[in-house]
């Protein structure tokens, strides 16, 4: 009389299959994660070619290039000011004509005036600060502002595109601009209100706040890309998960 089978002849074959459906739980998984990481490193390190990466390096050799350019011209200016007295500056006029020797054989011509540069020998102190003040503030903001387009250049050739570090760096882009065009307007009004009121004695009916609107469509536009950006790195983050 034969006893009891053994376990192993009973439940060998489960066994194996236990095994065979664990090993094709792993192989999934395995591949889920790979695919993953697959599409993550093309969302994310998309790098471009070899033309548009030697054209983005150029890009951040002329960003070091145009910073150059606002330090030297910022010191040119203050060369300018030198001491306070006797200082060039370029004031607005509303509606001023003037006789220009533009006619024939030098002859005088009525002309509209909308600018001119007058030389103001003691400006008050509020006019030399600010005279002394907007080289440096605008050498300042361009150089930041230059230095955050180097960045995303930079990241730009490397790849990152939907990242937040990227997202970031228009953000920050965009509050550069504003601030630096908000103080840059604000010293430019005190100067040119200050030079026309010294050589008038305050008798001149100048422009109080005069303002271009250009750098607003700039920072709006800023606002857009960073916008865009953020939805394209917030939806990449919300797939990543997918296969």
């Amino acid at each position: 009389m034969r006893g009891p089978a053994p376990a192993s002849a009973l439940t060998g074959p489960w066994r194996r299959d236990d095994a065979a459906v664990d090993v094709s739980i792993i192989v999934a998984y395995r591949f889920s994660i790979t695919t993953k990481n697959d599409k993550e490193a093309a969302m994310t390190d998309a790098r471009p070619d070899r033309a548009d990466r030697i054209g983005l390096y150029l890009s951040i050799a002329l960003a070091a290039i145009g910073a150059g350019l606002a330090v030297w011209t910022a010191i040119r200016r203050l060369l300018e000011v030198g001491d306070g007295t006797h200082v060039p500056v370029t004031v607005p006029l509303t509606g001023e004509e003037a006789q220009l020797p533009l006619g024939p054989d030098g002859s005088a011509v009525t002309a509209v005036v909308e600018t001119a540069t007058v030389t103001v020998p003691d400006p008050a102190a509020a006019t030399a600060f600010a005279l002394y003040a907007q080289p440096i503030w605008d050498a300042v903001f361009v150089c930041l502002g230059l230095a955050v387009a180097a960045a995303f250049f930079l990241r730009l050739a490397r790849g990152r595109v939907f990242t937040q570090g990227i997202v970031r760096l228009v953000y920050i882009a965009t509050g550069v601009v504003a601030v630096g065009w908000l103080g840059s307007t604000i010293l430019t009004n005190m100067t040119t209100n200050g030079a026309l009121s010294a050589l008038s004695d305050y008798t001149y009916d100048s422009v109080v706040f005069d303002a271009g609107l250009t750098p607003v469509l700039g920072i709006l536009l800023l606002g857009a890309v960073g916008a865009a950006l953020d939805i394209g790195q917030r939806l990449q983050r919300d797939t990543e998960g997918l296969v």
